[in-house]
């Protein structure tokens, strides 16, 4: 554009229709307002950017087994597999009440029978009957994160 073309903005004036950018810079410099709120919306921003979060954890998926299939109890934790008495009684407490609905903890790498399958409040359980190890012959429900197919 020449010298002589520009559209100049007297101040007080509003800009001529037909100049996006003078315009927004016009309303930028009468109302302080607008440029708060520009600030603060940009800041929003690059903040939902950046804690936007990824998909950076581990998913542990659930085993898919039928009944009457052989697993291995394992807990992906890397701990014991704790078999109870009824489905969804797991706690991570160690009072007196839990201990009665216990009925075994089964090291890792034991083999099971699936007998029953039984979703709680959206968390899946399954009842499994130990073949080997320290809980042999013995019939209780665990998480079915805790087993392995095969």
């Amino acid at each position: 554009m020449s010298e002589d073309k520009k559209e100049e903005i007297k101040e007080g004036e509003a800009p001529q229709a037909g100049n996006a950018v003078q315009n927004v810079i016009h309303t930028l410099k009468t109302n302080p307002k607008a440029m708060y709120a520009l600030v603060g919306a940009v800041v929003v921003v690059i903040l939902a950017t950046f804690m936007g979060g990824g998909s950076e954890g581990t998913k542990i998926t659930a085993a898919a087994v039928q009944i009457g299939q052989t697993v291995t109890l394992e807990n992906p934790n890397g701990g014991n597999s704790h078999l109870t008495l009824g489905p969804g009684m797991v706690s991570a407490s160690d009072a007196e009440e839990d201990k009665d609905q216990s009925v075994c903890v089964a090291k890792g790498g034991a083999k099971a029978t699936v007998e029953e399958e039984q979703v709680v409040g959206m968390l899946p359980f399954v009842k499994v009957k130990v073949l080997d190890g320290e809980c042999q012959g013995k019939t209780g429900w665990t998480s079915k994160v805790n087993i392995k197919a095969g």
